[in-house]
């Protein structure tokens, strides 16, 4: 048994539960048999990058998740954490009814967005803080 790939074969597991697929599909999808998925989940064996970055591009996976273990499972979608950020600022910036600077905007959803994408989310405090940099 090799104990390096233990920590991705399980995350790889993970990731066929969470999509709702058997092995034998998900084996399918990737192009290799059946034993040979259940032995990388197993840890028996070492998956190649091709397949890495495969099942990674095919369900959306983050590949420091899936490699490392660190950080969110699955890659956000850039189009929707970029239209939060706008909202969010947009909501924060006219919430006194000023007339709102295009140059502010740009630069306070910016940040959310960078913000964003690191911690998934951003709470009100976190919003006020960078307002307050940016006006």
């Amino acid at each position: 048994m090799i104990d390096e790939s233990r920590g991705i074969g399980t995350r790889i597991a993970e990731v066929r539960r969470l999509k709702g697929l058997s092995q034998v599909q998900l084996a399918e999808e990737l192009g290799i048999s059946k034993p040979g998925l259940a032995n990388y989940e197993r840890g028996f064996r070492v998956p190649p990058a091709s397949l890495v970055a495969d099942l990674c591009e095919k369900h959306g996976v983050s590949a420091g998740w899936l490699l490392l273990g660190e950080g969110a499972i699955f890659t956000p979608d850039l189009g929707q954490v970029h239209q939060r950020a706008l909202a969010t600022a947009w909501a924060y910036l006219t919430r006194g009814g000023d007339e709102v600077q295009q140059e502010h905007l740009i630069r306070l959803s910016t940040a959310l967005f960078q913000y964003i994408l690191a911690h998934e989310q951003c709470d009100e405090g976190v919003v006020d803080a960078m307002g307050k940099l940016v006006a």
